[in-house]
């Protein structure tokens, strides 16, 4: 099928999505494998409908999220209970204008999305009193598919680029991985080889019943996994 409109995008988009959020064990492996940059008071950016809150809260003394959507935060707020005065509307293509003080972040999946990433980076870099925090992007530039065009992705990141992008914007890289071996496979067989326009509900539920496995397995796979995760530290 191919995309021709904005629509389309938008439409296909939202069912990516949906389907992501069957694989809620895939959320928190990357969470506990990131958690070490996590600590104290954390902010979530790109808290979208808060599927990552859960998971996160047990990393962190005190944890907040933020959104650029009025009716993400909207949403997290009255289903969270454990959020409610603790979120806050920021688009982060934006400098922050909030006072509110931080010790780390958790951003996943979310620079893609921004045509500026470089800008949206240095906006990260300047919330008050941030020492550091993990991002999580989609690795590995030459897998590109219609899968991420309509996902929004105006690009997916090799180490090389991400280690730039953030050192530029004064961060320092205490580690930066792949993860996700096993995806690798499946990004490519949906959107280079079948040219699916969709992850698959079907798949998406299989991919979390197996995650068990797929975790032990990752280690041993020889080739780069679907993301990258970069814990960093903001220099002194």
């Amino acid at each position: 099928m191919n995309i021709t409109t904005t629509d389309q995008g938008d439409n296909y988009g939202k069912i990516i999505l949906e389907e992501m959020e069957l694989s809620p064990d895939f959320a928190n492996w990357g969470i506990e494998i990131s958690s070490s940059g996590l600590n104290g008071k954390v902010i979530e950016i790109g808290c979208g409908l808060g599927r990552n809150l859960e998971f996160l809260k047990k990393h962190c003394t005190d944890l907040w999220g933020c959104d650029y959507r009025e009716e993400y935060i909207s949403y997290v707020e009255s289903n969270k209970y454990f959020m409610q005065g603790k979120t806050i509307l920021w688009d982060i293509s934006q400098p922050p204008k909030f006072q509110t003080e931080f010790d780390s972040f958790f951003c996943s999946n979310v620079i893609e999305h921004i045509e500026d990433d470089q800008k949206a980076i240095c906006n990260i870099a300047r919330i008050p009193k941030i020492k550091g925090g993990v991002i999580i992007v989609p690795a590995l530039s030459h897998i590109y598919n219609r899968i991420d065009k309509n996902l929004s992705h105006y690009r997916r990141y090799d180490k090389k680029e991400l280690n730039q992008k953030l050192t530029n914007a004064g961060f320092k890289i205490v580690d930066i991985f792949s993860f996700n071996k096993i995806g690798t496979l499946g990004w490519i067989w949906q959107g280079m080889i079948f040219k699916k326009d969709t992850l698959g509900k079907e798949n998406m539920k299989i991919f979390n019943k197996l995650m068990p496995i797929i975790r032990k397995l990752d280690i041993f796979i020889p080739f780069p996994g679907l993301s990258l995760i970069a814990i960093i530290e903001k220099n002194k």
